[in-house]
């Protein structure tokens, strides 16, 4: 039981479990990939593609009610 509760226990900020899982994922990839080959692939790709990309985004804006003010120039970017 001591076990499960550990499991479940929420850490949250700076959750060493989940890093250590992320870090370990992300290790494992770069050693078993070509990760220089992988993002020329990707570059390659969002070219390609750049004209349907450019679309989407275009109708996500048309439905947002726009940006605040705040989020351009940073202001209250600190505050909590």
């Amino acid at each position: 039981m001591d076990d499960k509760r550990k499991q479940d226990r929420n850490e949250g900020e700076g959750n060493k479990i989940a890093d250590k899982k992320y870090r370990d994922a992300a290790t494992d990839f770069a050693n078993r990939n070509d990760t220089v080959k992988a993002g020329l692939d990707a570059e390659r790709d969002l070219q390609q593609r750049k004209g349907e990309l450019e679309k989407a985004e275009q109708a996500g804006r048309s439905h947002s009610k726009g940006d605040l003010p705040s989020d351009l120039d940073g202001s209250g970017f600190d505050e909590t």
